[in-house]
């Protein structure tokens, strides 16, 4: 059999090949399987790619897979404020923008690790984890890609990114602008359901907190998308202790950020009855766990 048909045979049964795409650097371009997962893996010299196949074209134009690519577009830095730098990227040749987040350490590990993480696992598994979500229904935002540029041994500096949710703001933004009474409980009501839509689904966010909250509001309502999952899980069930452990990180966010006035007990209402809806079994199994959420919040100087 002559080499070029080794190769495609190769292709067909799902193995490594090694195409004849080139980086504008020089580096051959490996491409590690045909999109099994919904994603293609792409190698250029140092760098990784995984990205949803309608979307390769566009990310090879942006210089993802040329070196000093990725840092480039995050330097121009103007995304969503968070721990991590992100920017808003325009696509050629398409309507949606690509929201580019980088992926760091956060808590007190962050001084220690900068902008690098070990290996590639950690975006790559996140790509995975917004995709299976979104499968099941739940309110995440369209994943595209994760990129990482290695640096030295395993050390990598990684992001990755989603389409970019348009005409939305956090619920951090959404409360502090001091919005209406009126739109604070729609918003609670549209937080409650994606969260339930979330747990439903089997997903434990693991960092929920006001800014993971994406509001759109339209003559009709709000809705919500819950976004940066990179800590997030899909499990088998959700259950009500760890349902209930979740949403009071989320009202330990808002009182941390001095915006519990700002929902007080009508908003955290309208959340609970969204969430649990007619089911008052649910209700009740939630409420079960309540003690001890209360008296993590106490502990925040916040006593009901």
């Amino acid at each position: 059999m002559h080499r070029g048909a080794d190769r495609n045979g190769a292709a067909r049964e799902g193995l490594p090949t090694l195409g004849a795409d080139t980086a504008e650097n020089g580096s051959r371009t490996l491409d590690t399987n045909a999109a099994r997962d919904g994603f293609r893996t792409l190698r250029a010299g140092r760098i990784f790619l995984r990205v949803a196949p309608d979307y390769e074209k566009p990310a090879r134009s942006l210089g993802l897979l040329e070196r000093g690519g990725l840092e480039a577009l995050l330097a121009r830095g103007g995304g969503p404020m968070g721990r991590a730098p992100s920017v808003v990227l325009a696509l050629p040749g398409r309507d949606e923008r690509l929201l580019l987040r980088a992926v760091r350490h956060g808590g007190w590990l962050a001084p220690l690790w900068g902008d690098r993480i070990l290996g590639t696992a950690r975006p790559s598994r996140e790509l995975d984890v917004t995709r299976s979500l979104r499968e099941r229904d739940a309110p995440v935002p369209e994943p595209v890609l994760a990129v990482a540029h290695r640096l030295a041994g395993p050390l990598q500096r990684a992001a990755v990114a989603t389409v970019f949710e348009e005409d939305s703001a956090d619920a951090l933004r959404f409360l502090s602008a001091a919005p209406s009474a009126e739109r604070v409980a729609s918003a609670c009501r549209a937080a409650g359901r994606a969260v339930r839509r979330l747990h439903d689904a089997g997903g434990r966010h693991r960092d929920l907190h006001l800014g993971n909250l994406l509001l759109r509001e339209d003559d009709s309502g709000a809705d919500c998308t819950v976004v940066d999952l990179d800590r997030a899980r899909v499990v088998a069930s959700v259950s009500p202790s760890a349902r209930m452990t979740e949403i009071g990180r989320l009202l330990r966010s808002a009182l941390k950020r001095r915006l519990w006035p700002r929902i007080g007990d009508a908003g955290a209402r309208a959340f609970l009855d969204a969430y649990t809806g007619e089911e008052s079994g649910l209700r009740d199994a939630l409420l079960a766990h309540w003690p001890r959420e209360r008296g993590r919040l106490a502990l925040r100087g916040l006593r009901r």
